[in-house]
């Protein structure tokens, strides 16, 4: 497990630095990826306010991003959680590979199925799984992996947990 700690800006007081952003990574194995992407976010997340259903279907869109990653990425994964005043607000799976554009274009993007294709022969559902359980919250983007400083492919989608801030 990697933590790393970040400024964040509070626009009421002029951009200045304002409290501190957490971000903790954990190094997926790849040959579970999934399965222990799921622990892991089941355990951040148990302690909070998410009902059953919710936290379920978080975990069906976490496994999914470590199945794609890898399966169609190189290593080294990693399950990131981001926590903003103490509270976890997103959480990202990243990987060593180059799609990030093209994942964001996919999210964006959802693939139309015309009548006459199995959709089933298609590629892309479990992308659009997590469009749908995230209610469209998530996206992918260019970022460095914590535990070896390469650039790679972050898919992240935000966490339903609503906070006050003071």
């Amino acid at each position: 497990m990697h933590t790393e700690h970040a400024p964040t800006l509070d626009p009421g007081v002029h951009g200045k630095p304002h409290g501190r952003f957490r971000v903790t990574a954990w190094c997926l194995p790849p040959s579970s990826a999934a399965r222990r992407a799921r622990e892991l976010l089941r355990d951040q997340l148990s302690r909070l306010p998410i009902s059953a259903d919710v936290l379920a279907e978080l975990e069906v869109v976490v496994a999914e991003l470590a199945t794609n990653a890898a399966h169609y990425a190189p290593g080294p994964y990693e399950l990131r959680i981001l926590h903003d005043h103490d509270l976890p607000v997103r959480a990202e799976v990243v990987d060593a590979g180059t799609a990030a554009t093209l994942i964001e274009h996919i999210l964006d993007h959802p693939l139309v199925v015309p009548e006459h294709i199995d959709e089933l022969e298609l590629g892309g559902r479990g992308l659009r799984i997590v469009a749908e359980f995230t209610h469209g919250r998530c996206g992918a983007q260019w970022t460095r992996l914590c535990g070896t400083g390469q650039i790679g492919t972050g898919v992240w989608f935000d966490l339903p947990i609503q906070h006050s801030r003071t």
